[in-house]
């Protein structure tokens, strides 16, 4: 009771240090571990030639602390790869999302490669694990945009966040290999200067068309689920 009292009063100044469950220190987590990725980047990209993206995740649906433990299992491997001068150049994050359609908790890890990836989905495998992979560009902007999506904050609630941390057990969401080593940034209040050019440009819309936007989005809705009840109708007819 007394965190999730922490967590609501979280503010600029008196942060609650809960980047599992509030929004304003998730995102200052997020800007400090993606700065710390983003000064490393280049050396990286100077002596690697491919980026692949990597999710992995159980193949079954898995209780939030049996997930977990299962993805932990498969990061105790590679850290022992990393101890043995084995771990391909990456960074990885293990994420753990909520959605309705897969009734529950999501426990994954993002992974970024930039190295033959094929040890990773080896060791994936003996685990009993799923992954999905693919390769893209090799270039900074990609590279950006990728860690930026992983390291996302997961907007799940305060109760759920608190289940998260609680599962997690003072664990490390982060693992990578020795080239992303980097000095551990204090994000507490600690305003980043960070370069989203990466991003691209995105257009600016007045408030009209984004009123315009909104109403049509909202109609879409509207006929989508009459559409769905008229299926149903007619497959009882």
């Amino acid at each position: 009771m007394q965190n999730l009292k922490r967590i609501i009063e979280c503010r600029e100044g008196r942060r609650c240090n809960s980047p599992l469950s509030c929004k304003h220190c998730g995102e200052s987590w997020r800007r400090a571990k993606f700065k710390g990725f983003a000064e490393c980047l280049p050396s990286v990209l100077e002596d690697t030639d491919i980026i692949t993206y990597l999710v992995v995740k159980p193949w079954e649906f898995l209780s939030l602390r049996a997930g977990i433990e299962r993805m932990f299992k498969y990061l105790d491997d590679l850290r022992e790869e990393k101890k043995r001068g084995r771990l391909p150049v990456m960074f990885s994050r293990l994420e753990v999302s909520f959605g309705k359609k897969n009734l529950g908790f999501n426990p994954h890890l993002n992974i970024i490669c930039f190295d033959d990836p094929s040890r990773l989905i080896d060791l994936a495998d003996s685990h009993g694990l799923k992954v999905w992979h693919r390769q893209k560009d090799h270039n900074k902007d990609t590279a950006l945009s990728i860690a930026w999506y992983m390291l996302k904050f997961n907007n799940i609630g305060i109760e759920k966040g608190e289940a998260v941390r609680k599962a997690l057990n003072r664990r490390t969401q982060l693992l990578h290999s020795k080239e992303f080593n980097h000095k551990t940034i204090n994000y507490i209040d600690e305003y980043i200067d960070l370069d989203f050019s990466f991003m691209g440009v995105y257009p600016i819309r007045s408030k009209e068309e984004i009123r315009i936007r909104e109403k049509i989005r909202e109609e879409r809705r509207r006929l989508n689920a009459k559409f769905k009840r008229l299926l149903e109708r007619a497959k009882l007819e």
